[in-house]
């Protein structure tokens, strides 16, 4: 939705561990590394903080065009991204798979390669980037690459010893440059493409991936995604000036958790079964069911400080209609109490207020009515719970989604009426 009045619309983080599924036109595409933009017709890129797998570009684009949309936009990959390579994929799914049978701490990752990238990116010579892939000199950096982590492969049984480098490299040279031939017309710079861009008056989406909660600085470690969740993040990332955005923070109406880590408001009774039934909380990339829970007032706070939310965009919030929930506005451990988001969760449990919400289920045709007369025509019940959310977080909601359908989104009037709340 908020793809149709920009210029570009770029991806700033993450690998293709995170799968968006979008309804639009009546029609359901699954995006994992390429920007939503792309269904708008947007120019999109693909900024230099991006893990990125050209086989999972290449499906990604093959889906939006076998949904029966037109690419008409430019499609730009900075040279600076890091390659996932097989290799990557191998590791991770055996370090998962060697917690799983008590050899570490189980992450729970989506086992697409994007944590060991993210180690080869930190030692500065394992590292392979996209400018690597289409330069001429890939089968040379790949052979140094992997005579370098030989050991490693050799251990995790990917090779079996040193004779096979050569064969393992040319396996993937044979299919890696494939993609190159592909791709090679898209590489080039996006900090200064967008720069160029914003400096002619173009207007810049930046999207992320994860939420707040993975960002591998402020995030619930050691559960957290490998790179930069937060707004500062994206800016930093793509070396561009924040003081030119405006920082729109999407949350669900309730919180959901996909992998391991600890969830102090986690359901795990019946309403937690219903509002993930109803709410179609299984993750687009894996299936894994998603943990939900009641809303967490904290946690919110906590993601707007450290994003610099100017305005919240909820969503799901129709998935509670019919439900008595309540929200967490403290926590704590023994004789201690707090409003601060715990660095460490361990042993916190959550307080709620007093207050519980409760608002009437209405129909997709009601949730169209309310988006064509705005934030005065929602139910109470959901007016009240958005105005305790907005008095504590100190942010006001500028949208407000009834549906996967990006059209039934309450816009009109929703950033005047919040704003009110914090008179």
């Amino acid at each position: 939705m908020l793809a149709s009045d920009a210029d570009w619309v770029v991806r700033f983080n993450g690998g293709d561990n995170a799968g968006h599924t979008i309804v639009a036109e009546g029609r359901k595409v699954v995006l994992h590394v390429m920007p939503s933009g792309v269904l708008q017709g947007r120019n999109v890129a693909i900024g230099p903080d991006v893990f990125f797998n050209p086989e999972t570009f290449l499906k990604d684009y093959e889906a939006v065009v076998s949904s029966g949309f037109r690419i008409s936009g430019r499609i730009l990959i900075d040279e600076r991204a890091h390659m996932i390579m097989p290799y990557h994929v191998a590791l991770d799914a055996g370090a998962e798979t060697g917690a799983e049978t008590g050899g570490g701490i189980r992450i729970g990752t989506t086992r697409r390669g994007i944590g060991p990238a993210a180690k080869d990116r930190a030692s500065r010579t394992t590292d392979i980037s996209v400018a690597d892939l289409v330069g001429g000199s890939f089968r040379q950096k790949l052979l140094s690459v992997l005579a370098a982590k030989k050991e490693e492969l050799i251990r995790h049984k990917i090779i079996k010893g040193s004779g096979e480098i050569s064969s393992y490299a040319d396996s993937i040279v044979d299919k890696y440059s494939g993609y190159a031939e592909k791709i090679k017309g898209l590489v080039g710079s996006a900090s200064y493409e967008l720069n160029a861009a914003i400096s002619n008056g173009s207007s810049v989406l930046l999207e992320g991936a994860q939420a707040a909660l993975l960002d591998i600085v402020h995030g619930t470690r050691p559960f957290v995604t490998s790179s930069n969740t937060t707004a500062g993040g994206a800016f930093a990332n793509l070396g561009l000036n924040p003081k030119l955005f405006k920082v729109i923070g999407v949350v669900k109406a309730y919180p959901t958790r996909v992998g391991e880590g600890l969830f102090p408001t986690e359901l795990k009774d019946e309403l937690g079964k219903q509002i993930q039934s109803e709410g179609g909380e299984f993750g687009a990339t894996t299936g894994r069911q998603r943990k939900v829970g009641f809303p967490d007032f904290v946690a919110l706070k906590y993601s707007a400080m450290i994003n610099a939310a100017d305005e919240w965009a909820i969503t799901k919030p129709d998935v509670l209609a019919g439900k008595r929930f309540r929200a967490a506005v403290a926590y704590e451990k023994g004789s201690e109490r707090t409003e601060r988001f715990p660095f460490n969760l361990e042993g916190w449990k959550p307080v709620y207020s007093s207050k519980e919400y409760y608002f009437e289920k209405f129909s997709e045709a009601d949730a169209g009515l309310m988006a064509e007369k705005g934030y005065a025509a929602l139910p109470e019940g959901m007016k009240e719970y958005i105005k305790d959310l907005v008095q504590y977080t100190k942010v006001p909601v500028s949208m407000i989604s009834l549906s996967p359908k990006r059209e039934i989104t309450v816009v009109k009037g929703v950033l005047e009426g919040t704003m009110r709340y914090l008179e």
